[in-house]
């Protein structure tokens, strides 16, 4: 599939509601109560950049796309944010994992492996929307780090 057969999916997408996937040490939670998952086979449809301001580790304002906040009510841009000091720089990621569209924020060194392996695929000619990707959940102890092959 190239990016333009994927455009017709991502209109439809972009007006479902999106669940966020929720990464643990061991794996990841899909649905609550189910079995932690240690490696999912995705699609992926869409990366760009994100912002999110954390207190007291639940996310006080977010930023898809590094510009602009997502509250509704919010007049302000990112830029003009006093508080963007303090917010932790994302890689955004839309996907599709058992049939369900799911948005990844990636962190620190879960976001460094997925650009490397973007640049990686980039490099080789090889588009990031063409088959299945395999995410691994790597245990860290506190948090799960996240990386990303090429599903066979």
């Amino acid at each position: 599939m190239t990016r333009s057969d994927l455009q017709p999916l991502r209109e439809i997408l972009q007006q479902a509601r999106r669940r966020y996937l929720t990464v643990r040490p061991h794996g990841f939670e899909l649905n609550p109560g189910e079995p932690l998952r240690p490696v999912l086979a995705v699609r992926i449809l869409a990366f760009g950049s994100a912002r999110t301001l954390y207190q007291d580790r639940k996310p006080l304002c977010r930023s898809l796309d590094g510009i602009e906040p997502t509250t509704p009510k919010s007049q302000r841009r990112c830029a003009d944010c006093a508080l963007r000091r303090r917010c932790t720089s994302q890689v955004r990621l839309d996907l599709l994992a058992d049939t369900q569209p799911w948005r990844l924020l990636l962190a620190h060194t879960s976001a460094r492996n997925f650009l490397l392996y973007e640049t990686q695929r980039r490099e080789r000619a090889v588009a990031l929307y063409d088959g299945l990707h395999r995410i691994s959940v790597i245990n860290r102890g506190s948090w799960g780090e996240l990386r990303f092959t090429h599903a066979i």
